[in-house]
């Protein structure tokens, strides 16, 4: 394990609200901005140094918390990283964020940086594959890495990875679907990017469940790109191709959001489910518009993304993916899910 002296910062920039995001891979580069942290303040440290069991000083792990950019997703994965820093000694953190989540010169840029200053270890909720040469080039430096949020399967040399297992939470979704769809009824699915596979599991599972009940399954013929805009494009497609749908389904929620807008707007009557356990799909399920969604929990992937970081830097055994979770969110527990967990 490196040496490297820090100064604990006064405090963290609170974070900006923006639009809510889920678990897709973002790919798109903009090369004009420099690295930055949240609100363009400098990264912030929150360390424990101290060995509990001596009551002396100790080494401290230090890992880099890099996340996209500042929304209430990505907050919540730091809120509960600080807990977790806060509740073990000798684990000392630097958080990382930039301004978009398609600003990959800024993230390579802050991978960059932690391996100049010799972090010990990396948490990252990667942009893209563009990601990927700096990110081999800190493993080579022996700095662990855990991918968080979302996977890169390109890249072979990570510790870790610490996310939502989406052929599970599709195969959820599917049971869900299952249990209140009968036979004759119409679904049309939306998908997010095609060929991402964490959103392919999303609507496989939904597939695999709805064969042989009699449940006509209808593909809508765009990608969503988990965008609200191109989601509520595709279910005005669906609904005037398909006006006889009984339910919508999207790999993502913000296209489900606006694909329950949509069908309200045209008088229809659709059951509406989506993916991710928005903030606000909790709110549309709670007033009627959606029916469900399937609840990804961006605080585990805080926690055990960096539990798994400090292990490896320590030299304990860290299994190489970290599920952490799904829930079904109906108008039963909606209440629960009115914020990120």
């Amino acid at each position: 394990m490196r040496f490297r002296h820090t100064a604990l910062a006064a405090g963290w920039a609170l974070a900006l609200l923006a639009t809510s995001c889920g678990s897709s891979s973002d790919t798109g580069s903009d090369t004009s901005a420099a690295p930055t942290t949240k609100a363009d303040a400098a990264p912030t440290t929150e360390a424990a140094t101290t060995d509990e069991s001596t009551g002396g000083s100790s080494e401290a792990v230090t890992v880099a918390f890099i996340t996209k950019f500042p929304v209430a997703f990505f907050t919540a994965m730091e809120d509960a990283a600080k807990v977790y820093a806060e509740d073990h000694a000798g684990v000392d953190v630097t958080y990382f964020s930039c301004k978009s989540p398609s600003d990959t010169a800024c993230q390579i840029a802050q991978i960059e940086d932690a391996v100049a200053k010799e972090f010990d270890a990396i948490v990252i909720t990667p942009m893209g594959t563009e990601v990927i040469p700096a990110l081999d080039a800190a493993s080579d430096k022996g700095v662990k890495v855990v991918l968080a949020d979302n996977n890169l399967d390109d890249f072979t040399k990570k510790t870790a990875v610490a996310a939502t297992d989406n052929v599970k939470g599709g195969q959820a979704a599917g049971a869900y679907l299952k249990s209140v769809l009968k036979s004759g009824d119409k679904i049309g699915l939306m998908e997010g990017v095609r060929g991402v596979p964490a959103l392919d599991a999303r609507i496989q599972g939904v597939k695999d469940a709805l064969e042989g009940t009699g449940v006509e399954v209808v593909i809508g013929g765009a990608e969503t790109k988990c965008d609200s805009a191109q989601g509520a494009t595709v279910a005005e497609d669906l609904l005037t191709r398909e006006p006889d749908l009984a339910a919508i389904y999207s790999a993502c929620d913000d296209p489900a959001i606006a694909a329950a807008k949509v069908a309200k707007d045209k008088g229809k009557t659709v059951l509406v489910m989506g993916y991710d356990g928005l903030p606000d799909a909790a709110k549309a399920i709670q007033a009627g518009d959606m029916g469900a969604t399937i609840a990804q929990f961006p605080g585990k992937m805080g926690e055990l993304g960096l539990d798994a970081a400090v292990k490896a830097a320590r030299g304990e055994k860290v299994e190489p993916f970290v599920d952490t979770g799904t829930e079904l969110v109906t108008d039963k527990n909606a209440a629960d899910f009115l914020n990120f967990r």
